[in-house]
């Protein structure tokens, strides 16, 4: 989605969520950018795939996938997945291999804080589900299976105090109960780079549900 020959936007959802969450995002997008949202096991068509059991591991075959991207790319992870970009810039760094230009965590407490039993609730949303497709059983079966998987990954993750040499940017939702200014700041700690935060007004999700108002303030970023 997005320019196809432009630098890529490397994608990772929350909690739940697949590829497809980021696909309202495709007409808002700066020129030159190209969207690609990363497909988690369990979900769309790996449906039968297992997570694997810990975020690192996890991590580690995405960046081990992400070793065939050439130029210059940017990480964007919402939620758990803000946890999730961080982790797999370690995974990179651990094959030697070079990180993104820049890591954009949206959503999200940093990571030593991110396994608290609070994030059970704020994750578990269906944004990415239309009315339709929530009322389907199987979908719900599905979306639940998924949620567990998910939140089973944050409450078993052991965070290092490694900090990547990627500027950082932290995308702060002023409405947001669960992540508030303070959590956003300690991101800055996880970070041998530049720092900074952009606040965004809405809630947890905003990103998703105001892709035009969210991409306006993102673009300079890219």
């Amino acid at each position: 989605m997005g320019d196809s020959a432009g630098t890529p936007l490397v994608c990772f959802p929350h909690a739940g969520g697949g590829a497809g969450v980021f696909g309202a995002w495709s007409e808002h997008l700066p020129e030159g950018v190209r969207l690609l949202g990363v497909q988690l096991p369990g979900r769309a068509d790996r449906t039968d795939e297992a997570l694997p059991a810990t975020m690192s591991e996890l991590a580690r075959r995405i960046a081990f996938a992400l070793q065939w991207l050439h130029g210059p790319y940017v990480f964007l992870g919402h939620s758990m997945g803000a946890v999730l970009a961080y982790e797999t810039c370690r995974g990179l760094a651990n094959l030697g291999l070079e990180g993104p230009r820049r890591l954009i965590v949206s959503a999200s407490p940093p990571p030593d804080e991110a396994g608290a039993g609070s994030r059970d609730d704020f994750d578990n949303h269906t944004v990415e589900l239309p009315e339709c497709t929530v009322r389907a059983p199987e979908a719900r079966r599905i979306f639940a299976r998924t949620v567990t998987g998910d939140l089973a990954l944050l409450r078993a993750y052991q965070p290092s105090r490694w900090r990547t040499g990627a500027p950082t940017t932290c995308l702060h939702y002023t409405d947001d109960p669960d992540v508030d200014r303070r959590a956003a700041e300690r991101w800055r700690e996880f970070t041998t780079s530049d720092f900074g935060i952009i606040s965004i007004p809405g809630g947890h999700f905003s990103c998703y549900e105001d892709p035009a108002g969210t991409w306006k303030r993102l673009a300079q970023l890219l």
